[in-house]
């Protein structure tokens, strides 16, 4: 699997490309800053971005999608349709899959921090978007989207193997297993 991690602006948001090594496809996970970073990273190892994925509709992690949409002619991937008022090819919900090249993924709802957001997994690997972060979890807007959010991360994350890594919309990534054992939210 072809996995690069960019931390991006001010806030440090996290943008993540993962793609195939067989077919030299790759999709952008969260679109915050169109940093020249990511073009010459694609640019430069003759990747093709074919799909840009979006976990949830903030900003910080939208800001971007149109410039990588268009440079690229990228399909776009989002829970919402408008994701940042962009319009996206494709509205994704709970139970979905998404496949770049060989690889194959599945949408899992982890909705509270945003009305509608979802988390990617893909074989050992998550991408929690702002839903769950190393030793904490998005912040919500009140108590029913905070239980919201907690149950869904237990029903849909915690019942993946300990050993899956966790790639977070801000800060350091983490395990499963080290969030089940040690995240304050949930000991």
């Amino acid at each position: 699997m072809i996995f690069k991690h960019f931390r991006l602006n001010p806030i440090e948001v996290n943008s993540f490309l993962i793609g195939c090594e067989e077919t030299n496809e790759v999709m952008l996970i969260d679109a915050g800053e169109a940093h020249p970073n990511i073009f010459s990273f694609i640019d430069e190892n003759e990747y093709t971005l074919s799909k840009i994925f979006i976990t949830h509709d903030h900003h910080d992690h939208t800001d971007a999608l149109k410039q990588f949409a268009d440079h690229y002619h990228a399909s776009t991937i989002s829970c919402t349709e408008a994701p940042g008022g962009f319009q996206v090819d494709e509205v994704v919900k709970h139970g979905d899959e998404v496949s770049i090249g060989t690889l194959t993924g599945r949408v899992v709802n982890t909705s509270g921090h945003t009305p509608v957001g979802v988390s990617l997994i893909f074989p050992g690997h998550v991408f929690s978007g702002d839903a769950l972060f190393s030793g904490s979890v998005g912040g919500t807007s009140s108590e029913e989207n905070y239980n919201q959010q907690i149950g869904a991360i237990k029903e849909h994350l915690f019942t993946l193997p300990d050993h899956y890594e966790v790639h977070v919309g801000h800060g350091p990534s983490t395990t499963i297993g080290i969030e089940k054992a040690g995240n304050p939210f949930f000991v």
